[in-house]
């Protein structure tokens, strides 16, 4: 989950990232590649609930975190998030991070 926060950081430096509800759930519908990071201590699940299912969907890798804060914060935000997307331009300087990540991820899916 470091990696991910990490990465998490330097994208919302560079405006690649969508956070809450609504702008995640909007960026997988329209088709856009990317990571989902889901914090794991929303109150109540169900408002969460059906994000692991588009993203499988949707052929997107998410992964959970332990806290909406510090999610939150390594969105570049105050406020703690629920959800963050990274979006990853392809010939961007973080797509070396981003496929590392990608490969973790598939790693513990299995």
């Amino acid at each position: 989950a470091k990696r991910v926060l990490k990465l998490i950081k330097k994208s919302s430096k560079k405006q690649e990232i969508k956070r809450g509800m609504k702008e995640v759930t909007k960026s997988i519908k329209k088709g856009k590649k990317g990571i989902c990071a889901i914090a794991g201590d929303i109150s109540p699940i169900d408002c969460v609930a059906h994000v692991p299912v588009v993203c499988e969907d949707a052929d997107i890798p998410y992964i959970y975190v332990p806290s909406k804060e510090a999610l939150g914060s390594a969105a570049g935000t105050k406020r703690p998030t629920s959800l963050v997307f990274v979006q990853v331009q392809s010939d961007g300087d973080l797509e070396d991070a981003y496929n590392e990540v990608v490969e973790e991820i598939k790693q513990q899916s299995v």
